[in-house]
């Protein structure tokens, strides 16, 4: 394939770190020996070079430290959309209402709001730490609920109450797990890394639910809850031969508040970084909260069985790995913008297809459609932020991304409201009209996330 063209350096932006932090123009480590190279004046590189993408994941690949993260999040990330889908059922099963499905699931987004807080906080501890104690504390409660639900005593505060908790370590994930990939693929390889992660999180976006709605059919909701404690073990025994992310990256002691308020200044001095989180939160909040409402549309307007269910959630999975693919491999710096906005859209209008059709088949290639929308959308959202923030400020930075999402994940009460005055499927239509109108309203604002052509 063609070699990605390389590009002049963006513009340096004055960086906003205190001491303490890894400096501009030096190699940054966290006592791992991966060398954070990144260009003078603090500026990050966009992914590419002069070598394809291809080669890159290849070479990503051969390297032990990023292959163990890697599967890491593979492994984790099947857990993930599973658990999704079975709190979801069984919350609807329970109590036979779309909004309890949509608090439910709100619970597990909550989280999010505190990104930035989370993200300035564990630059100070040694991430491999924080990744094991994170994998440790799921690993127990997944071994409680599948007893519970073996038992027969599972109750809807005791699934919502795991909601919460699951979703304090995925809040966290992308400030300690894809934090130290970028470290260990460096700077000019973190295009290609974040795309190949993602990739393999749309695989397992596709397994778990098709997993989770076979297994919650044929063996209950217990069964569910004990492949949460196989996939976090396996994924523990990895963690504990992890040699990167020993020691802290924050050296000297410094207020949490005024390290965040230093990450929105960065933030609010950049079109494009601005932008960038600007249609993240109206996406999570007007597009994204359809799947909550997917176990309710495919149970009363589909008239889907369980494992019918999965695979609608499944299909979405599907269709962004395969973009995901696409992207590990083809992706250019030049695309990446508009790579994202394009997937933002293509989200919206897929989901707007769910949300007014009556076909299962229909509905099928409605959720693949939105996956492919969504590979573009995830992988060039972390993509955009690393590659145009300052090296140093990186971690803080996806902090805010986090938050961002967080903020837009209040949608999902949005959309619940919606669902009990108007019923689960009007609600979708209505929220993913929104989707399209306030987004397109972001690029008019901020031209720069379809102008740039790094």
């Amino acid at each position: 394939m063609p070699a990605a063209r390389s590009s002049p350096a963006p513009p340096a932006m004055t960086p906003l770190l205190p001491s303490g932090y890894n400096q501009p123009g030096k190699p940054g480590k966290r006592g791992d020996g991966h060398d954070r190279t990144n260009r003078p004046g603090g500026t990050s590189v966009a992914a590419g070079g002069n070598v394809s993408s291809l080669t890159e994941s290849r070479a990503l690949l051969a390297d032990a430290g990023f292959r163990r993260l890697w599967l890491i999040g593979a492994v984790t990330s099947v857990m993930r959309w599973l658990d999704m889908l079975t709190a979801g059922i069984f919350v609807f099963d329970v109590t036979g209402s779309p909004g309890m499905v949509a608090a439910v699931t709100l619970l597990r987004l909550v989280p999010m709001v505190a990104g930035a807080y989370a993200g300035t906080l564990v630059e100070r501890l040694p991430l491999r730490r924080v990744l094991r104690f994170g994998l440790v504390a799921l690993a127990i409660l997944y071994a409680i609920l599948a007893a519970l639900g073996v038992a027969g005593l599972l109750t809807v505060w005791q699934v919502a109450l795991g909601v919460l908790l699951v979703g304090v370590y995925w809040a966290l994930d992308g400030s300690v797990r894809r934090t130290l990939l970028s470290d260990v693929a460096g700077v000019a390889r973190t295009g290609p890394a974040i795309a190949l992660d993602w990739s393999t999180i749309n695989a397992t976006r596709a397994i778990g639910p098709l997993a989770g709605g076979a297994v919650y059919a044929a063996l209950g909701v217990g069964a569910c809850y004990a492949l949460g404690v196989a996939c976090f073990g396996l994924a523990l025994a990895m963690a504990a031969r992890l040699d990167v992310g020993g020691t802290a990256a924050v050296t000297e002691r410094r207020h949490v508040w005024a390290a965040i308020r230093d990450g929105f200044r960065i933030a609010w001095a950049s079109p494009m970084l601005l932008g960038t989180l600007a249609v993240t939160t109206t996406l999570n909040f007007f597009g994204f909260p359809y799947s909550s409402m997917l176990p309710v549309v495919g149970k009363e307007v589909l008239h889907a069985s369980p494992a019918g269910v999965g695979l609608l959630s499944s299909a979405e999975g599907f269709g962004a790995f395969v973009a995901s693919l696409a992207l590990a491999g083809l992706a250019r710096p030049s695309w990446f913008a508009r790579a994202y906005l394009l997937g933002s859209f293509g989200v919206a209008i897929g989901a707007l297809v769910l949300g007014l059709s009556t076909d299962y088949a229909l509905s099928l290639l409605a959720m693949l459609f939105a996956g492919f929308g969504m590979a573009l959308f995830a992988t060039m959202q972390s993509t955009l932020i690393l590659t145009h923030a300052p090296a140093d400020s990186r971690s803080r930075l996806m902090g805010v991304l986090t938050t961002c999402i967080g903020v837009g994940q209040l949608g999902i009460a949005h959309i619940g409201v919606l669902a009990a005055s108007f019923g689960a499927a009007t609600a979708i239509v209505v929220s993913e009209v929104e989707a399209v109108v306030v987004p397109a309203l972001c690029v008019w604002r901020w031209p720069a996330l379809w102008r740039d052509r790094r």
